[in-house]
């Protein structure tokens, strides 16, 4: 990836996972995850469908704010990443949102930082109880 799609790929993932009271995707380095796994894993088909995506976003951006995706306001990365999900960006490909999307939350959930400090993480999470009142989950637990 170029330092731009870096950069793209990094508000795409903060602003999907951001950084309220845990950290977020850039801490738990989803981007960098992101391209290990088009470089590494990803067919040249489905990667050319992610960096499409990733494209798209950005020439929304650029064309209706005058600047890149990772320059303008959340509020209008918001609106270009709910066009992008309801698959109403210009010159994306179908799909390619919802798989950049699995693939931030992938990452997320897959890291050092979503194992252990977004979720609790408990290798034995103590005894079972069948009938735990569901209001008083406060975590997702994860082994």
């Amino acid at each position: 990836m170029t330092a731009d799609q870096r950069a793209l790929t990094a508000a795409v993932s903060e602003r999907i996972i951001p950084t309220p009271d845990t950290p977020g995707a850039i801490a738990a380095e989803v981007p960098a995850f992101i391209e290990m796994m088009l470089s590494e894993w990803y067919w040249s088909g489905e990667r050319d469908m992610v960096m499409g995506g990733l494209n798209a976003i950005d020439a929304a951006a650029r064309k209706t704010h005058g600047k890149s995706f990772a320059a303008v306001t959340p509020e209008q990365q918001d609106a270009i990443l709910t066009s992008a999900m309801n698959q109403t960006l210009p010159d994306a490909p179908a799909d390619s949102f919802e798989h950049l999307r699995q693939l931030i939350i992938f990452g997320y959930y897959s890291s050092e930082i979503g194992c252990t400090v977004e979720r609790v993480y408990l290798p034995v999470p103590g005894r079972y109880d069948g009938a735990y009142p569901y209001s008083e989950v406060n975590r997702v637990f994860s082994s």
